[in-house]
C-alpha cells in the first residue's frame, strides 16, 4: 500500500498506552 502524498490521522484517547500510539506511527512512517 503507497502512502506517499497521503495524510493519515491517528486518534488517541484519554488513558492510552504509549505503544498504542507509537507502534502505528511508525508503521506508517515505514510504509511510505
Amino acid at each position: 500500500m503507497a502512502l506517499d502524498g497521503k495524510k493519515v490521522m491517528i486518534l488517541v484517547e484519554e488513558m492510552f498506552n504509549d505503544f498504542e500510539f507509537w507502534y502505528p506511527y511508525y508503521r506508517l512512517k515505514e510504509a511510505g
